[in-house]
């Protein structure tokens, strides 16, 4: 088994078993991937209280024969706004699950994480809604021309941005963006 260090930005975490959970995080070097953390849901999980979203986390990844173990975790930058702003937690929950559904495991592409942490730290910033919309647009738009989709733009105004890069976003994915509904309510 193989260790390795790196940071990482979590998209996704879910139930694993009983006291586990799964993350899928987007690395720096490795790119997207997912591992498993022991005893997640434990009372005394020391790992768990680092791992939180909206944050820059320093990991420790242990590549095992099936899937990847958190060996340990550092919270290296917390984006306390986002935390603490409903519109800007559903804001950056809709682009880490943009990020997630684009994005496909082991792409190893270091421009995609600055992406993810330029928005973090500008949503963290932005002084109104709608600043924050226009920083969502921007990257998404920055996203998606990194990847190479090239996105045609016909709306001049943020909420109709919004709803055209979704509806890229799930013809690429080919699949619904779960967040967009309570984002399309934010904005209405």
């Amino acid at each position: 088994m193989s260790t390795y260090l790196t940071h990482g930005v979590i998209l996704n975490k879910d139930n694993h078993k009983d006291y586990d959970a799964k993350f899928v995080i987007y690395t720096l070097g490795h790119g997207k991937i997912s591992a498993i953390l022991r005893g997640a849901k434990k009372i005394t999980s020391k790992l768990n209280s680092h791992l939180e979203f909206f944050s820059v986390v320093k990991i420790m990844v242990a590549k095992g024969a099936s899937f990847n173990r958190l060996a340990g975790a550092q919270l290296e930058v917390k984006y306390k706004n986002i935390n603490s702003s409903t519109s800007k937690t559903i804001i950056a929950l809709y682009f880490l699950e943009v990020v997630n559904l684009l994005i496909k495991y082991d792409f190893e592409d270091d421009v995609v994480f600055e992406i993810i942490t330029r928005f973090l730290s500008l949503l963290d910033d932005g002084k109104s809604k709608q600043d924050d919309l226009l920083c969502l647009n921007k990257n998404i738009f920055e996203l998606l021309d990194h990847l190479g989709y090239k996105p045609e733009i016909k709306s001049n105004k943020q909420k109709g941005l919004i709803a055209e890069f979704n509806k890229i976003v799930t013809e690429i994915a080919d699949r619904q963006v779960k967040s967009y509904v309570m984002l399309s309510k934010l904005f209405d």
